[in-house]
């Protein structure tokens, strides 16, 4: 499925589709930063989605837990806040949890895990 925006990515998640091509370049940002943290290791991840309620409920508190999570650029924590605040934090951690983020030439590809893995 392809999507151009954070409505249609939440509805393609919540629709459980199992792959997603992303075109859209403010989500193709957002999504890359998502990937870096996801490459940092579990500990980075862990700490993500703690933050990821205090992004929800509080703003700058919780743009203060990310940024000290994924500290080498401003952009990179903005461009995660952003995508927390668009699509929710329970498909957020979905994100991180249950998706595999495949960078690609035109866009972002996010292929489910697979239920063994």
């Amino acid at each position: 499925m392809n999507v151009n925006n954070a409505k249609e990515l939440k509805q393609a998640i919540q629709n459980k589709e199992n792959e997603i091509l992303i075109k859209d370049k403010k989500l193709i940002t957002q999504l890359k930063a998502l990937n870096y943290i996801l490459k940092l290791g579990p500990f980075a991840v862990a700490g993500l989605i703690t933050a990821i309620p205090l992004v929800s409920t509080t703003g700058p508190l919780g743009f203060a837990a990310v940024s000290a999570i994924a500290p080498t650029t401003a952009i990179s924590a903005s461009a995660i806040v952003a995508l927390i605040v668009a699509i929710g934090g329970t498909i957020a951690i979905s994100l991180l949890t249950d998706w595999e983020i495949v960078e690609l030439p035109m866009g972002i590809k996010l292929k489910r895990k697979s239920k063994a893995s």
